[in-house]
């Protein structure tokens, strides 16, 4: 076994080849990756849930020109600060929030109170604040200028709004 420049070399160079190799193929892989995760955030974000529009449905009366949902937020736990985190999280979604305040009661549940008799609004509410459709009831009174109230329940841990 001949020992040469020649031969040393070569073998360098193989193994350099194999490193470059091996780097490049894990590179493509983490790039694979990624991709493949990029993709299923925007299938995520654009198809399955895709964000509310806190705007109105073009064939709702509008109250004083106003075209974005009008909701009050009231807490019927015994958790101080509550509604105004709800508040803020509405906020952030473009709702306008023009009341916060307490619940009468203690309900077990939250729920979506449609004041105007518009349920699609309500709705749209009910998802951005993580309850079920189920839990949309009607009691028009539209001395309250909003369209719904939210009422936080003992349910609140489950909520979106809490987590952030």
């Amino acid at each position: 076994m001949q020992f040469s420049i020649n031969n040393i070399k070569e073998r360098l160079k193989e193994k350099s080849d194999k490193i470059i190799r091996t780097s490049f193929n894990v590179l493509n892989g983490f790039m694979l990756l990624f991709v493949t995760l990029l993709v299923m955030s925007f299938t995520n974000r654009v198809i399955i849930s895709p964000p509310v529009d806190s705007q109105l449905e073009e064939n709702i009366e509008k109250l004083n020109n106003l075209e974005v949902i009008q909701v009050s937020v009231l807490n019927s736990t015994t958790i101080n600060g509550l509604a105004n985190k709800a508040r803020n999280y509405m906020q952030l979604r473009n709702f306008d929030v023009v009341e916060i305040g307490n619940f009468p009661e203690q309900a077990p549940k939250s729920m979506i109170i449609d004041r105007m008799g518009d349920f699609a609004s309500a709705k749209k509410v009910a998802k951005v604040f993580g309850i079920a459709d189920s839990l949309i009831v009607t009691e028009i009174d539209s001395s309250l200028f909003v369209r719904t109230s939210i009422v936080i329940g003992q349910d609140y841990p489950k909520l979106p709004f809490f987590n952030q």
